[in-house]
């Protein structure tokens, strides 16, 4: 994989940040034990592995993660990649919302890709 400029790096780092505060925030007003509660908690466990991912690769940091944790986040970020591009196509070119869609689409790819290497 090519390498990323710290501006991409950076974005990347932030898209991953953002999708943790939201589904935190969100998973804090939802009731537990409920299949949308599940869902977020796996997904929020995908994030954080996808960020940890990116500081594993790009800064030297420890990644602290089993192969099946590595393994189901491949598998859940895998799956948001394919509902992202639905989403872009209802934003507007230029507008802030497409950009960050864009970012998080990205963010997601570098970290599937990192995940290719590291799962056995």
């Amino acid at each position: 994989m090519k390498p990323f400029t710290q501006e991409e790096q950076q974005q990347s780092i932030e898209a991953f940040r953002s999708i943790i505060r939201k589904s935190e925030n969100a998973l804090a007003r939802m009731k537990p034990g409920t299949p949308q509660t599940n869902l977020l908690e796996k997904r929020l466990n995908a994030a954080r592995i996808g960020v940890d991912v990116l500081h594993a690769r790009w800064e030297g940091k420890e990644l602290d993660a089993s192969q099946d944790e590595l393994l189901a986040a491949k598998v859940v970020l895998e799956g948001l990649l394919l509902m992202l591009p639905s989403f872009l196509e209802k934003t507007k070119p230029g507008s802030g919302q497409r950009t960050y869609i864009e970012r998080r689409i990205k963010a997601f790819q570098i970290v599937v890709s990192y995940l290719d290497e590291e799962v056995i």
